[in-house]
């Protein structure tokens, strides 16, 4: 996936952040009940809309992320879901959120080219 290049896609607006955030979270309980490819998209596109509205745009699009890919769904869902809760209590929760949920395509098995597709299909690209 070319996250530089998504990222350029997204528009800079402005956007109440703990919305997305709470959007996010109902999309990964889909996600996980699901496991399709649109929702994971889905999350992926408000995912960069939150990184470029915190800021985040920048160190994702030059210094990269890699995924982190726990043992199973579980724990990584686990994982994700901790991020999120202490996201108050921890400045970094994005970054530590965003390689966690990349890796989430890995566990299942997800067409990388495909997500790619989809997400600029949806932003008619």
């Amino acid at each position: 996936m070319d996250i530089k290049k998504m990222i350029d896609a997204i528009e800079k607006t402005e956007i109440d952040s703990e919305f997305y955030v709470s959007k996010i979270n109902r999309n990964l309980i889909n996600l996980y009940n699901n496991k399709e490819i649109g929702y994971y998209t889905e999350i992926l596109n408000d995912m960069l809309l939150l990184a470029v509205y915190l800021k985040y745009d920048l160190i994702l699009k030059y210094f990269g992320t890699v995924p982190i890919v726990s043992t199973d769904e579980r724990i990584q869902f686990q994982r994700i879901f901790k991020c999120i809760g202490t996201r108050n209590s921890n400045k970094d929760w994005f970054l530590n959120l965003f390689p966690l949920f990349l890796g989430l395509a890995s566990i299942f098995r997800f067409d990388m080219s495909e997500i790619e597709k989809i997400f600029f299909e949806k932003k008619g690209l």
